[in-house]
């Protein structure tokens, strides 16, 4: 591990807008740093944060909250959400698995699953972000009629996720094999990661499937 990641390893779990799964009560101190009575949006997988930092700046009447196991990237969200003096946004270190021990109280109007890891091996199926039992978890954590989207790169990961929502009888609101070939597209679809930015460098396809579970 470099010195750089290290540092910020040591630090991330005490930055004023990180809470740690490990240091226990995220929901508790979540609510005594977000405005209890704004709408919360979730971003799952957020990595740097830049859907979360981006909405929060154009949504200040919302909370955002990102969730990601990685500490160093989150690291880098959270100082960039100072940077720009957002206090409508935080960040959470944990597994995804762990939503439903989280938010007991918050429920979310959307969810945000940016580029997640696409677990290719049959074996891993169940940790796809887009799997029956993560659909199942947000649906105890979310509010009647909430919209999640699925951005990612992954021929396999897309075609996957449409064979679940359409097992599901899921309500899909927008499908797009080719994101950028869409020219009426929202600002909220046409945030840009930087592992997109790469991604498009690269060639490749942005998909992005738009749905409701109830």
């Amino acid at each position: 591990m470099g010195r750089k990641k290290s540092l910020k390893l040591a630090e991330v779990d005490y930055l004023p807008n990180v809470f740690s799964y490990s240091l226990g009560n995220i929901e508790e101190r979540l609510l005594k740093y977000l405005a209890k009575d704004r709408p919360f949006v979730l971003e799952l997988g957020c990595g740097r944060g830049d859907y979360s930092i981006k909405l929060a700046e154009r949504n200040p009447e919302k909370n955002f909250v990102g969730v990601d196991i990685r500490g160093a990237r989150i690291w880098n969200g959270s100082k960039k959400a100072e940077e720009l003096r957002l206090k409508n946004v935080a960040f959470v270190i944990s597994r995804a698995e762990f939503l439903t021990e989280i938010f007991k109280k918050i429920k979310f109007e959307e969810i945000w699953i940016p580029f997640p890891d696409p677990f290719p091996k049959k074996r891993s199926t169940n940790r796809r972000l887009i799997a029956p039992g993560f659909l199942e978890r947000y649906s105890k954590i979310t509010l009647p009629g909430a919209k999640i989207h699925l951005k990612t790169d992954d021929e396999g990961l897309y075609n996957y996720a449409l064979e679940v929502l359409t097992e599901k009888n899921v309500e899909i609101i927008n499908n797009y094999h080719n994101l950028y070939a869409n020219d009426n597209l929202n600002f909220e679809e046409s945030i840009k990661t930087k592992y997109e930015e790469q991604h498009l460098k690269e060639g490749k396809t942005i998909k992005l499937i738009s749905f409701k579970l109830r």
